[in-house]
C-alpha cells in the first residue's frame, strides 16, 4: 500500500548534490580507485580533475569518489577555493563534520581517528601546507565549481603564489603523506588549472564528462519509476519515449522525473498514455527553462550569433575556436567577441571537446538553432559530428 504524503513525490530528484540513483560511470570510477590505490602505497599525491558541461553530473560522480574513500580510512574535506591559500579557511574545511579541537597554541583535528595532526604554532607557522602535512593518514581535499580559480581577482594580492605552491605540493606528492585534489567544474576548468601552472595530467586523472550511456541512463529511469514511483507494469512504455528526449543528459532526466514521480503519485503508481504525455510536456517546458537560465546572460543578439554558427552543424557537432572567434568578432567587435566566447564556456552554451567546441546537448543545440538562427554560415571544411 502506498504510504500518504505531505510533500511532493518528487523532492528527492534533485539536480544538485550526490545522486539518489546512479549508474554508469564504471571507468571513471575504476580509475579514481586506482589513483587512491597508487597514492596510499607511494604515499603520494595527485589531482584529479572532472571537467564537464553544467547538468553533466558532476557533483554526483564528486559524491560517488567521496564513497569510494569511506571504507579505505581517507579524511575527506569539501573546500572552496580560498582553503588553497588561507589556513583558517582549510581548518573550517576539516572541522566539518569532524571533531576539531583548538587551545593551547595547538590545533588538533580528530577524524574517527583517522586524521590526527597537531601543528603547534611556536614551531611550526600555521599555512596551508603545513596544515596538510601535519596529517599522517591520507585525505581527499574535495573541489567543486573550479573553474573559479581562473577568474581574475580570485586570490588577494600576493596569494595566487601560496595557490601555486600548494597545488603543486598536492600535484607531484610533496606532503610526506597521500593527499589526492578531487576537483570538477567547466570547460574552462583545465585552463584555469593551467594558469597555475598544473598542465600536465597522468591520463587517468583527466575526465571529459558526457551524456550517460544508453543503459546507465535507462537504469537510472527504472530506479526512479519503480522504487520512488512504485510503478506497475512494463516500465519500458515510459522509459522508452522519455530516452529519446533526455539523451543522457543527467539533468534532463531529473527534469521528467520529477513530473513522472508526481504523475505516478495521481494515477497510482498505473503509466497512463495520458499521463506520459503530461510527462513528456512538462519535460520539455522544464528543458526550455533550463536553456533560458544558461542563456539569461546573453543579449537576443548574441544569442542570434551562436545559433548562426551552428545552423548549417549536425546536432552533437563541433567548430574550432578560429571559426567562432571570427564570426563573433564580426558581429560584436574584437574587444567584445573573446567575453562572450568565454561566458559561453562557463555557461554550457559551449563545451570544448578534442579540441573543438560544440553545444554540449543536442536538444540545446536545436533549441537554440530554432529560436534564434536567422541567417546561416556555410564553413569550408567538414566538421564531423562529436559524441557529447
Amino acid at each position: 500500500m502506498r504510504d500518504s504524503q505531505t510533500h511532493s513525490p518528487s523532492a528527492e530528484a534533485s539536480d544538485r548534490g550526490g545522486a539518489k540513483y546512479f549508474h554508469g560511470r564504471e571507468k571513471i570510477l575504476s580509475n579514481f580507485k586506482d589513483v587512491l590505490w597508487l597514492s596510499e602505497h607511494k604515499k603520494a599525491g595527485a589531482t584529479f580533475l572532472i571537467q564537464g558541461a553544467p547538468g553533466a553530473g558532476k557533483t554526483a560522480l564528486l559524491s560517488k569518489c567521496e564513497e569510494l574513500t569511506q571504507d579505505r580510512k581517507w579524511a575527506t574535506a569539501k573546500i572552496d577555493s580560498a582553503a588553497l591559500w588561507d589556513p583558517n579557511e582549510l581548518l573550517q574545511a576539516l572541522k566539518s563534520g569532524r571533531t576539531l579541537d583548538v587551545g593551547g597554541g595547538a590545533a588538533r583535528v580528530g577524524v574517527s581517528g583517522f586524521l590526527e595532526a597537531e601543528i603547534k604554532a611556536e614551531r611550526f607557522p600555521q599555512t596551508v601546507k603545513n596544515l596538510l602535512r601535519g596529517g599522517v593518514d591520507p585525505l581527499l581535499l574535495i573541489l567543486d565549481e573550479a573553474q573559479v580559480l581562473g577568474v581574475k581577482d580570485e586570490f588577494p594580492a600576493g596569494q595566487s603564489h601560496t595557490v601555486r605552491s600548494v597545488l603543486k605540493a598536492i600535484h607531484n606528492g610533496d606532503l610526506d603523506r597521500p593527499v589526492i585534489l578531487l576537483a570538477a567544474g567547466v570547460g574552462t576548468t583545465a585552463d584555469a588549472f593551467g594558469k597555475l601552472e598544473i598542465s600536465r595530467f597522468a591520463r587517468d586523472c583527466f575526465v571529459e564528462l558526457g551524456a550517460l550511456g544508453k543503459d546507465a541512463e535507462r537504469a537510472v529511469l527504472y530506479d526512479w519509476l519503480k522504487k520512488d514511483g512504485d510503478a506497475q507494469g512494463d516500465l519500458t512504455a515510459w522509459i522508452d519515449p522519455i530516452v529519446r528526449e533526455t539523451h543522457g543528459w543527467p539533468q534532463h532526466i531529473l527534469t521528467y522525473v520529477a513530473p513522472a514521480l508526481n504523475q505516478l503519485y495521481v494515477d497510482k503508481g498505473v503509466m497512463t498514455a495520458e499521463g506520459l504525455n503530461a510527462v513528456l510536456e512538462a519535460g520539455r517546458m522544464g528543458r526550455v527553462t533550463y536553456y533560458k537560465q544558461r542563456a539569461e546572460k546573453f543579449s537576443t543578439q548574441q544569442r542570434r550569433s551562436f545559433a548562426k554558427l551552428f545552423a548549417n552543424i549536425p546536432l552533437g557537432g563541433s567548430l574550432e575556436e578560429e571559426d567562432i572567434m571570427m564570426s563573433l568578432t564580426q558581429d560584436h567587435g574584437a574587444e567584445k567577441a573573446p567575453k562572450i566566447f568565454h561566458r559561453a564556456q562557463h555557461k554550457g552554451i559551449l563545451h570544448r571537446h578534442d579540441g573543438e567546441y560544440a553545444i554540449p546537448i543536442p536538444s540545446m543545440h536545436d533549441w537554440l538553432v530554432s529560436n534564434y538562427a536567422q541567417e546561416r554560415i556555410s564553413f569550408p571544411h567538414k566538421t564531423p559530428p562529436v559524441s557529447a
